[in-house]
């Protein structure tokens, strides 16, 4: 037993699988000749959450509000600059690297682009045992046998063990990704907008194929993504993300029928209604999306909203309870 399994065993039934709090990561921005700091771009600022066993959290926000990076940080891919992150109620900022990587078998990755996260010179066998081969260290008869569960489990042929990714589509790549980060075995699955670069068709199975791997084997999901349209139909609850910090976080039913924050509104409005002739009254958002390096006083949304008030441009606003499990980042949130 490792110190991760000794760990949980003394951890009660309540305590969160992933609790992250305060999680904050800047990348310096260098000038001049000597490269100097000048100052920093605040891709995550003061994130906090928990993920249950078995629950399903999705991250949503637009492109560059800092949600990749934040699974990025998680998982100590991307060094975060400050904050705690508990997984199992071990301090994963603490562990050394012996510790982190025995700590990775139970956190799992499945990347975004199906083409760039798969190594083309390694075979499907390779690529999946790969995990195996370092952790568990078993034979290789055992490990094959492994590998070809695995690719069922799937929807991948068993004899597709011994292929390369350039013969495969772009769908068939994420599932051989997604064999990958279940090799272990892992208790949570952080899903980086797993279906973004894919067909619509095939969003479709493999959002499928999550929700019935979840029901399997009872996994934990960081699901992101900046399609709530996707995101409704397989998160328990929903956290929304803007310039870094997450503005609204709720049940996903609560969030879907009484959002509080005009950023979510908006989110949900843009949404394609299936039936063309139904119409939203719909007011777009105006301006331009601030830059992470030059961040708006106050809150950061004000530029953008028809509801600010003057404390809005010069207070940042405190995480308000709207009701049981319903939190908003605003001054004056939608009743």
């Amino acid at each position: 037993m490792n110190f991760l399994e000794e760990k949980d065993a003394l951890c009660k039934k309540e305590e969160p699988l992933l609790e992250v709090v305060n999680l904050k990561t800047y990348f310096p921005i260098k000038s001049g000749v000597f490269r100097r700091t000048v100052g920093y771009l605040k891709a995550v600022d003061d994130v906090s959450f928990t993920i249950a066993a078995g629950e399903t959290l999705g991250l949503v926000g637009e492109s560059g509000c800092g949600k990749s990076t934040t699974a990025r940080s998680i998982l100590r891919l991307v060094e975060p600059t400050d904050g705690k992150i508990f997984f199992k109620g071990t301090d994963v900022r603490a562990l050394k690297e012996s510790q982190l990587r025995s700590l990775r078998r139970h956190m799992q990755i499945i990347f975004q682009d199906p083409y760039s996260s798969l190594n083309p010179r390694m075979t499907v066998a390779s690529i999946v045992g790969e995990g195996l081969r370092i952790h568990e260290k078993l034979p290789w008869r055992e490990i094959r046998e492994r590998i070809a569960f695995l690719l069922d489990e799937v929807g991948l042929s068993p004899h597709h063990i011994n292929r390369y990714p350039h013969e495969f589509s772009g769908g068939q790549r994420q599932r051989i990704g997604i064999a990958r980060a279940l090799a272990l075995n892992p208790s949570l699955l952080i899903c980086d907008e797993p279906v973004s670069a894919l067909d619509v068709s095939i969003r479709a199975q493999i959002i499928n194929l999550l929700t019935d791997l979840k029901e399997r084997h009872n996994f934990a999901y960081l699901f992101i993504s900046h399609d709530l349209s996707v995101v409704e139909h397989i998160a328990d609850r929903v956290a929304v993300m803007y310039l870094g910090k997450i503005v609204e976080i709720a049940s996903s039913t609560e969030l879907y029928n009484h959002p509080s924050h005009p950023y979510t509104v908006s989110l949900l409005d843009a949404i394609p209604l299936p039936d063309p002739k139904r119409r939203r009254n719909v007011t777009p958002l105006k301006g331009q999306v601030p830059t992470l390096a030059h961040l708006p006083s106050g809150c950061r949304f004000h530029p953008r909203c028809e509801r600010k008030r003057p404390i809005c441009e010069t207070h940042q606003p405190p995480l308000t309870e709207v009701s049981p499990s319903h939190s908003v980042l605003c001054h004056s949130p939608i009743s």
